[in-house]
């Protein structure tokens, strides 16, 4: 008997999430994530300038508490590019996991990674301007100036190792809280969850590679262009801030930093919970592959649709997206599938059926198509008894419209067009499957092709064969 059990068990909740948004950000136009990269640039610099300013001149708090006050304001950043719908590498490298999955190529995943990072740079490097014709560096006396080039100087003195290491565990908890956010839509909450992971890898004084980004170009700017009254006002030597140069910065912070950001977004949290709970061909999460050949022991005007029904058909959910089924077909050798809701059969899909929703969306990110859209609805329900030569007949013609009648039972515009036309104008809709019942009970189906295969003897020849090479090779 054939079970249809729509309830299949489902995927890890929070990975599924991470994937379609992942999938989501990959398939942005260039301009568009290009656009929302920059201003996820502008966002982070607007944390950093926040924390600065909060904890310049608090060298009187102990030093734990004021690094965690720098921590929770700087938070603002995260919130502004989740809640805001922007665009950061660093939460980016999480498309690790549809590409782990095998849907999205790895050539568009570095591709997308490429134009993110691009479009931060340009958001850091234009507030870094704007703060810069604004002044900002002058505030306190200049040791709002001082405290960045402080800070900044500080990120050029890691080894490469302790840069890369730091950088790991910055996107480790950056990550975590985007992944928190997978749990819910409200936007309130999601912004509470990426606060505490922020503050954390900020107070901890963790590497953030677009954040430095933003802060050390604005601390080597200050630097070049701080004259004698600067130096003089906040009572500092220049020459302690000689190293900070865009060379320097890049070779020992920018590239390290990077580099960890990626380990640790990526293989830790992104990789270690693909590998954890999704392993699964995607596909088969929301599909049951046939399984088999009825075997055919009867002349074929005995046969009955029981007996040529495929008690384990290809089924699908009606959220199994146009890709997902298409990849089924093809693997499966299957001409359409069957789509199953709570149990019961609600519709099917075709090839005709897929590539008509490919066009609709213009032949572009049919990942997010849901086959349910494509769907048509079942038009052949039949009994277990009906014999398989009036079922052959009924999927190749409508014969209501092939040999037309008059209420009185004459035939009308018969001698219109030839036979074959008229049979070709009569195809009927739906005909890629027949669903078989039995006592109220669906039991099975009875594919197109299955059929055909049975009326034409290539189904019984290719069974004939398969044995013939069996006793061959014994």
């Amino acid at each position: 008997m054939l079970s249809l059990v729509a309830e299949k068990p489902k995927g890890d909740p929070l990975l599924m999430a991470a994937e379609k948004a992942a999938l989501a950000k990959a398939s942005k136009p260039t301009r568009v994530a290009f656009s929302l990269a920059v201003l996820a640039g502008i966002y982070i610099g607007i944390a950093f300038t926040f924390y600065i300013t909060v904890v310049t001149g608090a060298g009187d708090m102990p030093w734990g508490i004021s690094r965690l006050l720098g921590g929770l304001v700087f938070s603002l950043g995260l919130i502004l590019v989740v809640v805001g719908g922007a665009e950061l590498f660093t939460s980016t490298v999480l498309t690790v996991v549809p590409w782990a999955s095998g849907r999205l190529s790895g050539t568009r995943m570095l591709a997308h990674w490429g134009r993110i990072y691009a479009g931060n740079i340009v958001g850091a490097l234009s507030l870094v301007a704007l703060l810069l014709m604004a002044g900002q560096p002058d505030l306190l006396g200049g040791q709002w100036g001082l405290k960045v080039m402080s800070v900044a100087s500080h990120k050029l003195e890691h080894t490469f190792a302790q840069a890369v290491a730091l950088g790991a565990l910055c996107n480790l908890l950056v990550c975590l809280g985007v992944w928190m956010t997978f749990a819910t839509d409200n936007a309130a909450a999601k912004a509470a969850l990426v606060i505490l992971p922020v503050a954390m890898f900020v107070s901890a004084g963790f590497e953030h590679s677009i954040a430095n980004l933003f802060l050390v170009p604005l601390g080597i700017a200050i630097f070049q262009l701080a004259d004698a009254g600067f130096w003089s006002a906040v009572g500092a030597d220049p020459a302690q801030f000689a190293h900070l140069t865009v060379g320097n910065f890049i070779v020992h912070n920018l590239i390290p930093v990077t580099l960890g950001n990626v380990l640790g977004g990526g293989l830790f949290v992104g990789l270690f919970h693909w590998w954890i709970h999704g392993q699964r061909d995607p596909i088969e999460t929301n599909s049951t592959a046939l399984q088999g050949v009825p075997t055919m022991t009867k002349p074929l005007s005995q046969m009955t649709a029981a007996d040529l029904a495929d008690t384990q058909p290809l089924l699908v959910a009606p959220e199994a997206n146009v890709a997902e089924v298409t990849a089924q077909l093809m693997a499966r050798g299957r001409g359409a599938a069957l789509v199953v809701k709570a149990g019961e059969p609600i519709g099917l899909v075709d090839e005709q059926d897929l590539l008509q929703a490919c066009y609709l969306a213009n032949f572009e990110d049919t990942q997010f198509v849901p086959v349910e859209q494509a769907m048509q609805p079942v038009a052949f329900i039949v009994e277990a008894d009906e014999r398989i030569t009036k079922l052959a007949c009924r999927m190749a013609v409508d014969e209501a419209k092939m040999y037309p009648v008059n209420d009185g039972g004459y035939l009308t515009s018969y001698n219109i067009g030839s036979l074959e036309q008229r049979a070709k104008d009569a195809t009927p809709a739906g005909n890629a499957i027949a669903v078989v019942m039995q006592e109220g009970r669906v039991i099975g189906v009875v594919e197109k092709r299955k059929l055909l295969a049975l009326v034409t003897g290539t189904l019984v020849e290719q069974k004939e064969q398969d044995e013939s090479s069996e006793k061959e090779v014994a």
